[in-house]
């Protein structure tokens, strides 16, 4: 497939992430996409910028010249659960055509226009940003149709002994202290995005789909966990970091029914966890986590 271009960012990622095991598998690539170029009947189109765990290309159906986009993983990624996950939703995600568990690869919607919500923070909308992931939000979490068995946030908790001798201990004791105390109760526990920001959320005709989830249970609050650190590279620089996070959780408040304290202690518990998560794949700090930690634990609410 002439078609593929693998970026030498992409190739650091899936060998940061997956070692031999993402070795081997970028050199048996071009192979496994013409399986299954031949069993789902595509051509493959072009390979997807910016690309980071996955493989992700635009693709034309053969029976029918619409384009979908095809998203392949090396054994052990998450994009067969992602295809659970948007199975389990009714609307504002793409509809999932093909999945193998076997290579593990999906196919599914292509959107249209399909640039992100990322487009509104850097042409200044960071508010209007803002208030379509909380009607985003609402409506993933009263259009759940159908369960997983997705993993629940508690089981997260020991991704942060990862941080132990990289981060201030008293930071660690905090998100993990905050982190069981947040996911104590599940009696409100929903069906969750886990990583809903501005650059998982496209454009889609006249409306948004969300793309990318986690995919978790636990308590709805914490969903709002990855849009307050993001979008990390275009981040809104009118005001200081602390000032533009506290805009964000007011209007969150204002369009959630989620207690803002609960919100705020969400975001940092998502924001260390984000690093513990660096620090796995790449042994080295994340200065934007790190920064972010420091400006959430300043907001005042």
């Amino acid at each position: 497939m002439n078609q593929m271009q693998l970026s030498p960012t992409f190739i650091s990622f899936i060998q940061a992430a997956y070692k031999e095991q993402g070795i081997v598998w970028l050199r048996q690539l071009p192979t496994q996409l013409e399986r299954l170029a031949k069993r789902w009947n595509f051509r493959l189109l072009k390979t997807v910028t910016n690309l980071t765990f996955s493989f992700v290309g635009i693709v034309e159906l053969q029976e029918n010249g619409e384009r979908a986009i095809l998203k392949v993983v090396p054994k052990g990624g998450r994009v067969i659960e992602e295809a659970h996950w948007l199975q389990c939703v009714k609307s504002g995600v793409p509809i999932v055509f093909q999945m193998d568990e076997e290579e593990p690869a999906v196919l599914m919607e292509y959107l249209e226009p399909g640039h992100s919500l990322k487009k509104l923070v850097q042409t200044g909308s960071d508010d209007k940003a803002t208030r379509i992931i909380c009607q985003m939000i609402l409506a993933l979490q009263s259009q759940q149709q159908k369960t997983y068995p997705f993993k629940h946030l508690s089981e997260l908790i020991k991704d942060l002994d990862h941080l132990k001798g990289h981060i201030d201990s008293s930071i660690l004791s905090k998100a993990q202290s905050w982190f069981q105390d947040l996911t104590i109760d599940h009696s409100n526990d929903v069906l969750l995005h886990g990583d809903l920001h501005h650059e998982n959320i496209l454009a889609h005709h006249d409306g948004w789909k969300v793309i990318d989830p986690h995919g978790y249970r636990g308590d709805p609050a914490a969903e709002i966990g990855a849009m307050v650190r993001n979008p990390w590279d275009c981040f809104p620089t009118e005001h200081s970091m602390p000032k533009i996070i506290e805009r964000r959780l007011k209007i969150l408040a204002e369009e959630l029914p989620f207690d803002r304290e609960r919100m705020k202690a969400w975001a940092f518990c998502m924001a260390v966890l984000s690093e513990a998560w660096h620090i796995q794949d790449f042994g080295i700090d994340a200065k934007i986590d790190l920064d972010m930690i420091a400006a959430i634990e300043k907001v005042k609410l």
